[in-house]
């Protein structure tokens, strides 16, 4: 895998969602959002995808509880809910 050179753009994104995961631990709390964040900004400066950097419960929180402006091509797959 040959280095990739994140743009100006997405270390302001890391410097952001570093800030509020640094806020959010002084607060001793954290959401799925920020974390989704951070996940993001770090993926996209790695080439890599969101999904990668998450748990599976989070995830699959994403799926079931979390109205999240999520993008496949981006982000990376979502679990695929099952209807009972």
């Amino acid at each position: 895998m040959s280095a990739t050179h994140p743009s100006e753009a997405q270390l302001d994104a890391v410097l952001q969602a570093a800030l509020y995961l640094l806020g959010a631990r002084q607060d001793q709390m954290l959401t799925i959002e920020e974390w989704t964040d951070l996940a993001r900004a770090v993926a996209a400066c790695q080439g890599r995808k969101t999904a990668e950097y998450l748990t599976d419960r989070d995830l699959d929180d994403i799926a079931e509880r979390y109205a999240l402006d999520w993008h496949e091509a981006t982000d990376g797959p979502l679990p695929t809910l099952d209807e009972e």
